[in-house]
C-alpha cells in the first residue's frame, strides 16, 4: 500500500511494466522493489532448492530482491528504477531463464579504464562523508563524492524520491540532509551517483563502475564513508518473503512513501524501530506491534538517561514522543521481546516470540527487524587498515583511526559508522575532522571561510554525541544473543542455504575456522559475500570452542566489493608466456594450537594440502604410520584455492616457443595425467561422495589460423604419448559446445579432460586417510629438520617430532624445506588469479582453453562459472595475502567473454588468488640421493596429479616397483642440466 501524507505526495508521473508476466503499475522514479510493494507482490527470486526470497534489506547489500529486467540478470529490484514497458521476472525463474543474457553493459572501446586523478576522493555520500567533503573543499582540494545510491544522503539522512514531491516543509531529519547536500555542491564538489567501487587496489588505484563505465580513481588521498548495513542474528523462518530489515522498511517509508506489507510486526533493538513504527502507523499502516528486546529502562539507569538528556534532550523527546504516539494509536510496545521464529507459506504468515518466560505468536504479513548494525569495512580491509573486533551484538570489525581519522595505511582516513559506530551526529563530526586531516595531508592552508565547520567544533560536538550515544546503548542493552541454541534447520547463509546444522556437524568434527567452513559448505562464497552468515558463523565457533574472535577470524575480503558486470571490465592485455615467478613468504594465519609433547612417526609429510592428503592415503594404506603437517590450517592455501581443472593434454604454454626447458619436461607428464585422472576416480569410489568429477572433455580453441597450426602440432606429440586427441573445426565446435564464439576457427578436443570439486575432494582423501591410521596436525610450522642416525629430528612451532621418513610436499614453499637440509629444490611460486560468475544457466558441458591466451573455463555444478588460466596475482605485505590484480582481471574477463560471449550477461561475484608451482613443467618426486630418507612430492598442475605422484612416491618409499617410469622426474636431473 501506499502511505498517506499531507506534506509528501506523488508527482502523478505513472509508468507500466511487467512483473512475472502481470501487468503493475508505478510511479515514474520508484524503483521496482517500490513499485512492487504498494501493488502487494514482494517475492522475488528462487534460491537452488526451490525457495523464494523477498526484499530483505532494501540498500543492495543482500542481493535477495535480484530479478531479470528485459534479459539482464542479477538486477536488485531495490536499486533499480522503474521504466515505462520493462519486463521484469523473478532471478532464476524459468521465464527468466528463458529469457537468455542480455549484456550488462557496454564492450569498452578504450584500451583501459578513463582515469581521473583528484585530491580528494570520498566513498560514501551519508553524512560522514559529505561533512568531511564540506571540509576539506573549504582549503582548497578538489574533491569528489561516489555512492551506489542514485540519491545522496545514506540511510540517515536518506531523500525523498523523484516519484514524490514535498507540498510543505519535510521533517527535520529530511531538511537537514537536504541541506548539506546543497551545500556540499554549491561549494563545486562533484557528487557521482550510481557509482559503485567493485576494487580497490591500493590507496591510489580505485576501481570503479559507474553507469556501466568502468573508471579508475588515482586520488592523492582516499576517504571511506561507506556506512553500515544491518545485520540480523538468523532465527527459523528469517529468509521467508515478508520478513526485511528496519532499514530496508524506513527506506520503502521514507523515500518512496510505500509501506512494506498490510500487518506488520516491527522487532529488534534500538530507537530506530520506534521511528519506523511511527511513520508507518501516521501513514496508515497496520502496526501490530513493536517488540524490542531491551528490557524496559528504570530507575536503576538514571545515570544513562541524564547523560541522554544532557548531551542531546531534543533526541530524547523525539524518542517520548515516538511512544506517546504508538500509545495513543493502541500499538503494543512490548519490552523484552524477541522473536524466536518465522512462518508461512510461501511467505510470512505469523511470528512466535518470546518475553520473560513465555512465548506467544502473532499474526502477520510482515517483520521488520532491526537488531543493529555492521560497518562496511570491506574496502579498508581490502587496504590492508588495521582493524578491531568489536563484541556488541553478534559482533563486528571496526576500523582503527587515530582522533582525526587517518588509518594506518598512508593516504587512507575513514570516518562515519562504516568506520566505527556512533550515529548520524558522531560521523558528521568524524568527517568534518577527517577532511580537515586529508586538507592537511594535501598541504593546503587553513579555511579563509569562518561558517565552515571548525575542529575544535567538531571536537567538541564528537565529545557530545559520543556520550549520548553510549548512554543510548546502555538504555537499550539488550540481552545476549547465542546462535548455538539455535534448531539446525535454521538457515544462516541466506545465499547458498547453508544451515545450522551443517555448521555445528563441520565444527564438531574440527573445520572450526571459517576458512575451511567456507570451503566446506560455501557459506560466505554468495553474492553478499558474506555479509549475512560470516559473524554469525564466528560468533558460534567461539561458542562451541571458546577461541575468542579477532580480525583474523572474518573472511579474507576480497574483490570485487560487490558483485560487479562482468562486460564492462574487458580490456584486452598483452599476453606473456608460462608463468610468472613470485616469491611468496609464509601467509599461514593459523589457529592457536598448544604446544605438544615430543612425537614420532614412520612418515612425516610436510604440507597439508592436496598432496599430503593423497600421499597420506596411500601410504597408510599399505600400513604406513604417517602424520601429515602444516603451518596453516589444512587445505587453506593452493589446494583449497584451486578451480578444480582435470588437465591432460598440455596447457598452451608448455608446448612450442614458450614452453620452459624446451616443452620437454613438460611432455613427459603427458603419461601422468590420465593415470591420475584414473585414481581420483577410484578415491572417488572409495570415499562414497560425489567429488563432481566430470569427464565431460576439454577443449582447447584457436581464433587464427597460426593458432590451428598450433594445435595440429601439439595433438601430434600428445598422440605419440598416447593422449587422445583430435582436431575440429567451427562447424563441429559449434556442435559440441553452442555457446562458444561463432569466430572461433576450431579447437583441439581431448575426451579425457574434466573437472572436480577442490572444495570437497581434498577433505574426502583427508577422511579415508584418517580411517587408515593417519593423522592431520595443524598450525605446525616447521621451522628446522636435522637428520640424526635413524631418521630425522623436526623442529615444529608445536613441538618436536622424530620421523624415519620426510617427505616434501610444501608446494610453492618447498624450496625453503629443502633448504633446512642443505637441498636446493628448484621450485618458485606462481601467485595467480581466479575469477567465479554467479550461477548462470548450462552455458559449457567441457573445460576450455585457448591456443594462445591465459585461459581456462569451466562451469561448476552449482551453475556459476570459474574463470582462470594463469593470470598473475600478486603479494600484499600489508596484509600476508596473494591477491587479485586489476589488470589481470581485466584481461582474463576480455580473453574469457570473446570465447564465450554470454558471459557478457554475467555478474562477477568474486575474484580470489591461487598458487601455483613454477619449475621446469615436470614434477619433482622421489629421494634425494645424499639425504637417506628425505623425498620430495612437488608438481605444477598440482590437483590433477596429486593422486599420482602420490602414488609413484608412495611407491618408492615403500621399495616396491613404481607404476610408471620415474626417472624424468627425480631431483637428479637438475644436476644434470
Amino acid at each position: 500500500m501506499r502511505l498517506e501524507s499531507s506534506t509528501i505526495v506523488p508527482t502523478e508521473r505513472t509508468v507500466a511494466f511487467d512483473y512475472d508476466g502481470e501487468r503493475v503499475s508505478a510511479l515514474e522514479g520508484e524503483t521496482i522493489a517500490a513499485a512492487l510493494a504498494a501493488a502487494g507482490r514482494d517475492i522475488y527470486r528462487h534460491t537452488r532448492t526451490g525457495n523464494r526470497r523477498g526484499l530483505y534489506c532494501g540498500m543492495g547489500s543482500c542481493f535477495e530482491c535480484l530479478v531479470s529486467v528485459d534479459g539482464r540478470q542479477g538486477q536488485r529490484a531495490c536499486m533499480t528504477k522503474v521504466a515505462d514497458g520493462m519486463s521484469v521476472f523473478a532471478q532464476d525463474s524459468e521465464h527468466a531463464r528463458a529469457s537468455g543474457l542480455t549484456p550488462l553493459a557496454s564492450e569498452p572501446v578504450a584500451a583501459a579504464p578513463r582515469e581521473i586523478a583528484i585530491d580528494l576522493l570520498v566513498v560514501g555520500a551519508g553524512p560522514a562523508g559529505l561533512a568531511a567533503a564540506c571540509a576539506a573543499r573549504a582549503r582548497g582540494a578538489s574533491v569528489i563524492v561516489i555512492d551506489d545510491r542514485s540519491m545522496a544522503g545514506g540511510q540517515f539522512f536518506k531523500q525523498i524520491a523523484p516519484s514524490h514531491r514535498c507540498e510543505r516543509q519535510p521533517d527535520r531529519q529530511f531538511e537537514q540532509g537536504a541541506a548539506l547536500i546543497r551545500r556540499v555542491r554549491s561549494m563545486g564538489v562533484a557528487i557521482v551517483s550510481d557509482a559503485m567501487v567493485w576494487g580497490v587496489f591500493g590507496p591510489h588505484e580505485i576501481g570503479v563502475i559507474a553507469t556501466g563505465e568502468a573508471l579508475l580513481y588515482r586520488p592523492r588521498q582516499l576517504m571511506l564513508t561507506p556506512g553500515v548495513y544491518e545485520y540480523t542474528a538468523p532465527f527459523p523462518g528469517w529468509t521467508l518473503p515478508g520478513v526485511t530489515t528496519t532499514g530496508g522498511a524506513q527506506t520503502l517509508a521514507r523515500a518512496y512513501r510505500v509501506a512494506p506489507g498490510e500487518r506488520i510486526v516491527i522487532a529488534g533493538n534500538g530507537p530506530l524501530n520506534l521511528q519506523l513504527a511511527v511513520e508507518l502507523q501516521a501513514g496508515g499502516a497496520n502496526v501490530v506491534a513493536v517488540l524490542e528486546s531491551a528490557p524496559l529502562p528504570g530507575l536503576a539507569q538514571w545515570r544513562p538517561v541524564l547523560s541522554a538528556l544532557r548531551e542531546a534532550p531534543g533526541l530524547i523527546a523525539d524518542g517520548l514522543a515516538y511512544l506517546a504516539k504508538l500509545r495513543a494509536a493502541r500499538v503494543p510496545v512490548l519490552w523484552d521481546a524477541r522473536v524466536i521464529a518465522a512462518e508461512g507459506h510461501p511467505r510470512l504468515e505469523r511470528i512466535t516470540y518470546v518475553r520473560g518466560s513465555g512465548t506467544a505468536t502473532l499474526d502477520c504479513d510482515t517483520l521488520c527487524v532491526g537488531y543493529g548494525f555492521a560497518p562496511a569495512t570491506d574496502i579498508a580491509r581490502a587496504l590492508g587498515c588495521d582493524h578491531s573486533f568489536v563484541d556488541r551484538h553478534v559482533g563486528y570489525l571496526t576500523t582503527d583511526i587515530d582522533a582525526d581519522g587517518r588509518t594506518s595505511v598512508p593516504g587512507v582516513l575513514a570516518a562515519g559508522d562504516g568506520t566505527r559506530i556512533g550515529g548520524a551526529r558522531v560521523a558528521l563530526a568524524r568527517g568534518t575532522l577527517a577532511g580537515h586531516a586529508a586538507a592537511d595531508a594535501l598541504g593546503l592552508p587553513e579555511p579563509s571561510m569562518p561558517s565552515m565547520p571548525s575542529r575544535n567544533g567538531a571536537r567538541r560536538a564528537l565529545t557530545r554525541a559520543t556520550r549520548f550515544q553510549q548512554a543510548l546503548w546502555t538504555l537499550f542493552e539488550a540481552p545476549p544473543i547465542r546462535i548455538a541454541s539455535l534448531p539446525r534447520e535454521t538457515v544462516v547463509c541466506r545465499c547458498e542455504e547453508v544451515t545450522q546444522g551443517e555448521l555445528l556437524d563441520q565444527i564438531t568434527s574440527g573445520h572450526d575456522t571459517l576458512a575451511s567452513i567456507k570451503r566446506r559448505t560455501r557459506l560466505g562464497m554468495g553474492r553478499c559475500q558474506g555479509r549475512n552468515c560470516a559473524a554469525t558463523c564466528a560468533k558460534l565457533v567461539e561458542e562451541l570452542t571458546g577461541r575468542k574472535r579477532d580480525v583474523m577470524h572474518f573472511l579474507a575480503p576480497r574483490v570485487p566489493t560487490r558483485p560487479v558486470p562482468l562486460a564492462a571490465l574487458a580490456f584486452e592485455k598483452s599476453e606473456w608466456g608460462g608463468h610468472r615467478k613470485a616469491v611468496t613468504p609464509n601467509v599461514a594465519r593459523p589457529v592457536n594450537e598448544p604446544k605438544l609433547a615430543d612425537q614420532q612417526t614412520d612418515v612425516l609429510v610436510i604440507g597439508g594440502g592436496v598432496m599430503g592428503a593423497c600421499l597420506s592415503y596411500f601410504l597408510s594404506r599399505a600400513g604406513r604410520e604417517v602424520l601429515v603437517v602444516d603451518r596453516d590450517d589444512l587445505n587453506l592455501q593452493a589446494s583449497g584455492a584451486n578451480a578444480g581443472s582435470l588437465h591432460v593434454q598440455l596447457l598452451s604454454f608448455d608446448f612450442g616457443n614458450k614452453a620452459r626447458a624446451g616443452g620437454m619436461p613438460a611432455a613427459s607428464t603427458l603419461v601422468l595425467g590420465p593415470a591420475s585422472v584414473r585414481l581420483w576416480q577410484m578415491l572417488e569410489a572409495a570415499s562414497g561422495e560425489d567429488l563432481e568429477i566430470r569427464l565431460t572433455g576439454g577443449l582447447m580453441v584457436a581464433d587464427s589460423e597460426a593458432g590451428m597450426r598450433f594445435l595440429e602440432r601439439k595433438i601430434a606429440l600428445e598422440r605419440s604419448f598416447g593422449i587422445e586427441a583430435e582436431l575440429l573445426d567451427t562447424r563441429a565446435l559449434l556442435s559440441l559446445s553452442p555457446n562458444l564464439a561463432p569466430t572461433l576457427l576450431g579447437a583441439e578436443f581431448c575426451p579425457m579432460e574434466g573437472k572436480i570439486n577442490p572444495l570437497r575432494a581434498t577433505y574426502a582423501v583427508m577422511r579415508l586417510a584418517t580411517a587408515q591410521g593417519a593423522r592431520f596436525q595443524r598450525a605446525t610450522n616447521v621451522t628446522a629438520i636435522a637428520r640424526e642416525r635413524d631418521g630425522f629430528v623436526v623442529d615444529t612451532s608445536r613441538g618436536r617430532i622424530r620421523a624415519r621418513i620426510v617427505v616434501n610436499a610444501a608446494g610453492a614453499w618447498a624450496k625453503e624445506i629443502g633448504a633446512m637440509l642443505g637441498v636446493h629444490v628448484p621450485v618458485a611460486g606462481a601467485p595467480l588469479q581466479m575469477i567465479a560468475t554467479e550461477p548462470a544457466p548450462k552455458l559449457v558441458n567441457h573445460l576450455i582453453a585457448h591456443a594462445d591466451r591465459h585461459l581456462s573455463l569451466k562451469q561448476t555444478e552449482t551453475g556459476g562459472l570459474l574463470i582462470g588460466g594463469g593470470w598473475t596475482a600478486a603479494f600484499d605485505p600489508a596484509r600476508r595475502i596473494n591477491h587479485a590484480m586489476r589488470e589481470s582481471i581485466e584481461g582474463n574477463v576480455w580473453v574469457a567473454s570473446h570465447v564465450l560471449p554470454a558471459l557478457k550477461g554475467l555478474h562477477m561475484v568474486r575474484a580470489w588468488a591461487g598458487m601455483n608451482i613454477d619449475i621446469d613443467g615436470a614434477p619433482i618426486l622421489g629421494p634425494v640421493e645424499r639425504v637417506p630418507g628425505f623425498y620430495n612430492a612437488v608438481t605444477s598442475n598440482g590437483y590433477t596429479l596429486a593422486p599420482i605422484v602420490s602414488q609413484l612416491v608412495a611407491d618408492l618409499i615403500l621399495e616396491r616397483p613404481a607404476e610408471l617410469d620415474v626417472t624424468p622426474f627425480l631431483i637428479d636431473r637438475f644436476a644434470l642440466a
